[in-house]
C-alpha cells in the first residue's frame, strides 16, 4: 500500500468538495437575484423609452393640428364662419320643406 495517499490531503480534498457544495446554493441565489434585478432594469427602460415615444407622437399631433388651424385659406375661414355664425343651410332646408308642402296641398 505504498500508493495510498497521506490522510491530510484526502481530507483536505474532501473539505475543498463540501466547502464547494456548501456554497453553490448561496451563488444560485445571487445568480437569480442578478437576473431579477436585471429584467427589472430591462422592463423600466422599455416603460421609458415606451412614454418617449407617445411624447413625441403627442407632440407631433398637437403640432399638425396647430399648424391645420393656423394655416386656413380665406376660403375656409370664411366657410368656418358661416357654419359657426349663419344659419344658411337652415334656412335653406326650411324653404325646401315649405316649397315640398306647398306642392303637396
Amino acid at each position: 500500500m505504498a500508493d495510498k495517499l497521506p490522510e491530510d490531503i484526502i481530507q483536505s480534498v474532501a473539505i475543498g468538495n463540501l466547502k464547494s457544495i456548501s456554497e453553490q446554493p448561496a451563488m444560485l441565489s445571487n445568480l437569480a437575484y442578478s437576473n431579477t434585478v436585471n429584467n427589472t432594469n430591462l422592463s423600466q427602460q422599455n416603460a421609458v423609452s415606451f412614454q418617449q415615444a407617445m411624447n413625441d407622437l403627442t407632440l407631433s399631433v398637437v403640432a399638425k393640428a396647430s399648424n391645420t388651424i393656423s394655416n386656413l385659406t380665406p376660403l375656409e375661414a370664411r366657410s368656418a364662419v358661416d357654419i359657426l355664425s349663419n344659419n344658411e343651410l337652415a334656412q335653406t332646408i326650411a324653404d325646401l320643406k315649405s316649397t315640398v308642402q306647398a306642392f303637396a296641398n
